[in-house]
């Protein structure tokens, strides 16, 4: 199916990409280069921009979802895990979300309340909301306990097909739920709010 762009944020319309360049309103590269204090220069990635472009364009209307939608106002979508590149000598696996993160076809979102901390139950009706009404490869309601004080967290992974040159893109549509790296469902996503 062809997606529909908007050509004022169309990246294949643009002379040069860089961190500044728009890709929805108030939304431009430099929204998906990492989190504060690990964030990449965007002139110093390798490969296609234009490819990176378009892929964090499907991701800025993912983002555009929570700016304009009045369920979730009193909420912060930040991106807790955006573009990624490999430290010399590391490789990512194929097909891994390290690997999709590196040209964008994946970013990792956090929903946060009026306090800044994780909104668990508004981040599990995000992941019902997208779901529902987004197109996407896959969606991963993800929670882990990773954190040394052993508190709950949760992020929600989106991956979307390759946009190429005319944005002609298959959406699978896959979910899953995942806890501390292990799928608890596929299909459906599960609300977790105390670690199991």
């Amino acid at each position: 199916m062809i997606y529909l762009v908007d050509p004022v944020y169309n990246p294949n319309f643009q002379s040069e990409i860089t961190s500044a360049t728009p890709l929805a309103p108030g939304i431009t590269i430099a929204k998906f280069l990492g989190s504060k204090g690990s964030r990449l220069q965007f002139e110093q990635m390798t490969g296609d921009k234009k490819l990176i472009a378009r892929q964090l364009y499907l991701q800025a209307e993912v983002m555009r979802t929570v700016i304009t939608n009045k369920t979730f106002e009193k909420n912060r979508l930040i991106v807790s895990e955006g573009l990624y590149k490999p430290a010399p000598g590391e490789t990512s696996t194929r097909n891994s979300i390290n690997d999709y993160k590196q040209t964008g076809r994946a970013i990792v979102y956090q929903l946060l309340g009026e306090d800044g901390k994780i909104d668990f139950e508004n981040s599990f009706e995000l992941a019902v909301y997208w779901k529902d009404f987004l197109k996407y490869q896959e969606l991963i309601l993800d929670y882990d306990t990773y954190d040394p004080s052993g508190e709950l967290s949760c992020q929600l992974v989106m991956i979307m097909p390759v946009a190429n040159e005319n944005f002609d893109l298959s959406f699978s549509k896959n979910l899953k739920t995942t806890y501390n790296g292990n799928t608890l469902s596929l299909n459906e996503v599960i609300e977790v709010l105390k670690p199991i």
